[in-house]
């Protein structure tokens, strides 16, 4: 089981940064949004699956994230490469944690530059689904 959240990604106004907006649907439509960075998802899903919202003008490449609370420290565990349709998976046990995560973006075509998004936070807190 994974539970899919989907992500517009546009180049922030001082050209650093990936401004990100994140919805339940690929559509990337109002009535879709999720509200914020606190980003809920069910207890049991397993893993969290980002993906590109139709309205996203950048491109996924990745991810690095990490459990908060845990002993600080990178390594290659904590790294996503995006798949060829652009989507990246993070596992998540299933016992209530919160994961940071920063995605990983490009302009499509030519990478000119490589934009990191805010820290949007993955708290899989919410009852289990069938």
């Amino acid at each position: 089981m994974s539970y899919s959240i989907y992500v517009a990604a546009e180049i922030s106004a001082d050209g650093n940064f990936a401004d990100c907006k994140y919805y339940t649907e690929p559509d990337g439509l109002p009535a879709h949004e999720i509200p914020g960075s606190e980003l809920h998802i069910p207890i049991n899903a397993g893993e969290c699956i980002f993906g590109l919202a139709e309205t996203s003008s950048l491109l996924l490449i990745g991810a690095t994230f990490k459990t908060i609370g845990s002993a600080p420290g990178m390594n290659a565990s904590n790294f996503a490469p995006a798949d060829d349709e652009n989507f990246v998976a993070l596992s998540v046990p299933a016992i209530t944690v919160t994961k940071g995560v920063v995605l990983l973006f490009s302009t499509p075509g030519t990478v000119e530059n490589l934009y990191p998004s805010s820290d949007p936070q993955v708290i899989n807190d919410q009852p289990v689904t069938c």
